[in-house]
């Protein structure tokens, strides 16, 4: 492809900054994600394809010991990778429990109002009927079309649906792993299964399929990404996105693929990103890409997705903050995060102009654990009652007050400790919501400093203000300094409770 499809928009930044980012992604607040693939066969987290060759001359400081971790547990379950790679786990891989209308209907009582499904990770195998990828999830493994049956669920029930493509930039810099070796011990020098060709199949269970096609022609760390792999991963990208028309396309890299600024860029640095771009936005109107580091002048034109960090500061468009439940991919003995964190997560990033999109790791035969059902069963509960304060608002004039936030413009995610001083407010219309972090000890009244006469942020004083899950009218006290609310004896919810002022 070297032009895009009929419509108003070509290849170039300044025509793709003519658009806006679409309402439904600014309303919708809250997203659920499947991270769901041969990786999970191992239940041993994410990077999994990867590290399961262990350290080599590519691996970084950060991967060392999980990449030591993964590959001692891959050798004593399934053996040396040079008999037993990655290809050979994606065989295992059945998914023989995997309902995707169940699940859905999970999630939407949960009250995710997108979903988006994994096209391919990292590890390059598609999980459609790809025409350019022969390792796909219908001729290998579950031999079924996921991203199909994930996309009829999701519209089936009324959520809007996307589809992640993580196989380009990362594959290439992940699956260079394949072509090294043992620097020491018995097997060293022994070449892994990268190596491997369509010929030595011959025999084997993977007779007619080509190892190249996997893991991407031979390389070493560093190698920049040759023309044929840019351009397949383009074009299985078009594939998905013709087929399902998802209206969000989550691109995991800084900038679009291979282009520059890219993980990894080729030089020069590929056009293909925004031909794609362009021929995407022509086909759904109502699309929206996402990438990792945007200029301000780019804002409109893609989507700033930012990954397991929180923004200490409103942003002026909307954003998407993705984290998980646990790790990316199933890992057996994950500590979960609770569900009163991950609504502190939400409230926090809707204050701030985001929607939330939270991964849901699951087994390998494609069910979720006992554990992942209690987090969105608490999600969905508190969400019951206050999602009306989330779900087609907007910052308000600010975002939030007290002692308790991120420290400078961005931070690695954590639980944070919040004190009953601590406030996130949205507004709709004239409706302003204030999300008590969390409740009074030792006093009944609520103080919302940003709605005292002094803060000058209410044009006249409120008429009326009610708790989220009570309804009853309460009282209250507008001075120069707070708005003072007296609360009833104990909270109706179990996270954060959510004062509605009119």
């Amino acid at each position: 492809m070297t032009g895009s499809r009929n419509g108003p928009y070509q290849a170039n930044w300044p025509s793709l900054r003519r658009r806006r980012l679409p309402s439904w992604f600014a309303d919708a607040k809250f997203g659920i994600w499947s991270h769901w693939g041969p990786q999970s066969v191992a239940m041993a987290g994410d990077w999994y394809a990867r590290h399961l060759y262990g350290p080599y001359a590519g691996t970084e400081d950060f991967e060392q010991k999980r990449s030591r971790r993964q590959a001692a547990r891959h050798r004593d379950r399934y053996g040396h990778p040079s008999a037993f790679g990655y290809k050979d786990l994606v065989r295992l891989w059945r998914g023989e429990k995997f309902d995707p209308e169940a699940l859905m209907d999970r999630f939407r009582r949960t009250g995710a109002r997108y979903f988006v499904s994994m096209a391919a990770h990292c590890d390059n195998v598609d999980l459609w009927d790809s025409l350019h990828q022969p390792w796909n999830s219908v001729t290998l493994g579950p031999r079924s079309d996921i991203v199909g049956r994930w996309a009829a669920a999701a519209r089936g029930a009324g959520l809007r649906f996307g589809v992640s493509m993580h196989a380009g930039s990362w594959t290439w810099r992940w699956l260079d792993a394949a072509f090294a070796a043992d620097a020491e011990g018995p097997r060293a020098g022994v070449p892994y299964d990268g190596h491997l060709t369509a010929e030595d199949g011959r025999g084997t269970w993977w007779e007619g399929l080509d190892p190249r096609d996997l893991y991407g022609p031979p390389r070493r760390p560093g190698d920049p990404p040759t023309p044929e792999f840019i351009d397949n991963f383009y074009a299985r990208l078009r594939d998905v996105t013709d087929r399902y028309a998802p209206e969000l396309v989550y691109l995991d890299d800084s900038r679009l693929p291979f282009d520059e600024g890219s993980v990894c860029a080729p030089e020069p640095p590929s056009p293909r990103g925004l031909e794609f771009l362009a021929r995407y936005y022509n086909a759904v109107p109502e699309g929206v890409v996402s990438i990792k580091t945007i200029p301000e002048e780019d804002r409109q034109a893609v989507l700033l997705d930012v990954e397991r960090q929180q923004l200490g500061a409103p942003d002026p468009h909307p954003w998407q903050y993705d984290t998980s439940i646990g790790d990316w991919f199933y890992s057996i003995g994950e500590r979960y995060k609770t569900a009163g964190e991950l609504v502190h997560l939400l409230v926090d990033t809707v204050s701030k102009n985001g929607c939330l999109l939270l991964n849901v790791p699951q087994l390998p035969d494609g069910s979720i654990d006992e554990d992942t059902e209690a987090v969105l069963d608490g999600i969905g509960a508190w969400i019951d009652v206050c999602g009306a304060a989330l779900f087609g608002t907007r910052p308000w004039r600010v975002h939030g007050e007290g002692p308790t936030g991120v420290a400078g413009e961005k931070a690695r995610e954590q639980a944070l400790p919040y004190t009953d001083l601590d406030i996130r407010y949205t507004c709709r219309d004239e409706t302003v919501y204030a999300f008590l972090m969390a409740w009074p000890a030792g006093r009944a009244q609520a103080h919302l400093t940003s709605l005292g006469t002094a803060a000058g942020h209410l044009g006249r004083p409120p008429r009326r203000v009610e708790l989220l899950g009570d309804g009853r009218p309460l009282s209250f006290e507008q001075s120069a300094g707070a708005l003072r609310v007296d609360l009833p004896g104990s909270p109706p919810t179990a996270h954060a409770q959510v004062l509605r002022i009119e």
